[in-house]
């Protein structure tokens, strides 16, 4: 009986050992997500939470505290979309740069999308030159992450958020 015991202690170690590194994903993760980390525990790592109103078609990716990096896609009313530009000191009147582009602008590359293509491309996040949409770059949390907003004008608008900085917690107080 003796022999049996450290074996099995031994086996019931490694199970709540492997338990602890992968955790059930989240189903609104993006694939390639950090593993068993939820978007409660993505946003709480950088102080960004949704808007207060039901969002559709949310899905969020996060990755480890190397990379630091959080995005989050979502389809809301405008109302909705930009009080959560307020809540985060973005002015949804005065967006950083929108499209179409306009001839009185100066030259930019309008099919240039206003995030790393391969990522939008992971993530399905689609861009339209063509199409009205702004970009806020002036999004910052508690933390001081700061983010950018990519917003798609429709009934409901379309909005692709995604990281610049992770910012840290105030542990003074």
């Amino acid at each position: 009986m003796k022999s049996r015991l450290p074996v099995a202690v031994a086996v019931l170690l490694s199970v709540v050992v492997l338990a602890g590194c992968d955790g059930q994903p989240d189903p609104r993760a993006y694939p390639g997500s950090e593993s068993g980390v939820s978007w409660e525990e993505a946003s709480a790592r950088f102080q960004m939470t949704l808007p207060p109103c039901p969002v559709k078609e949310f899905h969020f990716d996060v990755q480890p505290r190397l990379t630091e990096r959080l995005a989050f896609a979502f389809v809301a009313p405008k109302s909705c979309v930009d009080e959560f530009l307020k809540r985060y000191g973005d002015d949804p009147a005065n967006p950083t740069r929108t499209w179409p582009i306009g001839e009185a602008r100066p030259p930019y590359d309008e099919a240039r999308p206003p995030f790393d293509a391969d990522e939008m491309r992971q993530f399905g996040w689609t861009h339209d030159p063509k199409a009205k949409a702004s970009l806020y770059t002036r999004l910052e949390t508690p933390y001081h992450a700061t983010f950018s907003a990519f917003v798609k004008s429709g009934p409901e608008e379309t909005v692709y958020v995604r990281s610049r900085t992770s910012g840290f917690p105030d542990r003074s107080k």
